[in-house]
């Protein structure tokens, strides 16, 4: 079953905001300061112009799912490759987002919650999102990126009143432009953010696109993550890597006597339902990219592999305190760049020079049709 090109759009546009919600923010400041609103512009702009490049090669793809694609265009050891590279990519957000949903939930949104019974349901419902397949996923996002959107914006309006732009954003550039590169590659691996589309080649129905639609959520997910960014700088300035979620600290500091019970269940089903979503679709992603490296036709083991894997990173949870850590290991990082921005590059020019290549062919037989015509 195939999704239409708004429906990627608006999958594309959860991708960009979701794992921004949390305690990026924070972490950001530590390395770049008040310039971290830079850095995320900066990888969000990238990762956009990576999504028009693997959406192009989709179209161009036509009805090949990726590793027909890249068979085709790389042979079948590279493609097998850099489907490795792949599934380690989507393992580190699978990794991420599972983490700080169970962070949220059980250490500070109900602290005499156990993380069984948080993560057992979950798993269950991934599992039921995923068998249902890309088109169930897409639809769900659909139902809700509104919602989404329009709670964001009212909690970042309700806390505006409290920004302070120049004590939080002056001066700029005081240690130069290093420690914005170093942040941008520290924190890398949160963004990426169109790295999935690799795994949806085939599944997207391109005959009713409108023009400018996923430049318009693409454009809007940036301007979207870098009001929250400001805002939250705004609010805490040099407190900042102290506030660990960043949408709910910003809940709590809006105006108003009663702005935090009235903002409270907002805050949680806004994080509960966009992560559960990203949770699906970069689960979804895995299953796909295990399918293809061991040939794999039914959905079943991969299904329980990835769920396995959620099951045993919340227990590892429980008995490590610093497994956050991962995710700004240059190992990450490195595999995050490799995924998200090297292999579109490599099947770009992977696919130009397999075009060139067809075109001689074609030539070659032209001309010796000719010749043998005037023979």
């Amino acid at each position: 079953m195939k999704i239409n090109f708004r429906q990627m759009s608006v999958l594309v546009l959860l991708g960009f905001i979701t794992l921004k919600f949390s305690a990026l923010p924070s972490l950001m400041y530590t390395v770049s300061g008040n310039m971290s609103w830079l850095t995320s512009l900066i990888l969000m702009i990238t990762d956009s112009i990576y999504v028009f490049i693997i959406v192009h090669l989709m179209r161009i793809s036509g009805e090949k799912n990726i590793l027909e694609f890249m068979s085709a265009c790389l042979g079948k050891v590279l493609a097998r490759v850099i489907l490795i590279i792949l599934i380690l990519k989507y393992a580190l957000v699978v990794a991420n987002v599972s983490k700080g949903m169970k962070i949220f939930v059980v250490e500070n949104l109900y602290s005499e919650f156990h993380w069984l019974v948080f993560t057992i349901p979950l798993v269950i419902l991934v599992a039921f999102m995923v068998y249902k397949g890309i088109r169930n996923i897409a639809r769900v996002g659909e139902l809700v990126f509104i919602p989404v959107i329009v709670g964001c914006i009212y909690i970042m309006l309700k806390a505006i009143s409290g920004v302070h732009l120049q004590e939080s954003f002056l001066p700029m550039f005081e240690d130069g432009f290093m420690p914005i590169a170093d942040s941008a590659f520290k924190y890398v691996s949160w963004f990426g953010s169109g790295t999935f589309l690799l795994m949806l080649f085939g599944k997207v129905d391109f005959k009713n696109e409108k023009k400018f639609t996923l430049f318009k959520y693409t454009f809007f997910a940036i301007l979207l993550v870098q009001f929250i960014f400001l805002v939250f700088y705004g609010l805490f300035h040099t407190t900042s890597p102290t506030h660990n979620f960043c949408l709910s600290d910003i809940s709590q500091f809006s105006g108003g006597e009663s702005s935090i019970s009235e903002l409270s269940w907002l805050v949680v089903s806004l994080w509960i339902v966009a992560q559960t979503i990203q949770l699906s679709l970069y689960s979804y992603a895995l299953v796909q990219a295990i399918k293809f490296l061991f040939n794999i036709k039914n959905n079943i083991f991969p299904i329980l592999i990835v769920l396995t894997f959620i099951f045993v990173w919340s227990y590892l949870g429980e008995v490590s305190i610093r497994l956050e850590e991962i995710f700004y290991h240059p190992f990450a990082s490195i595999i995050t760049i490799l995924g998200a921005y090297v292999v579109p590059l490599i099947l770009l020019v992977g696919n130009a020079v397999r075009q060139r290549k067809l075109n001689k062919n074609k030539s070659k037989v032209k001309k010796n049709e000719k010749v043998k015509i005037n023979i």
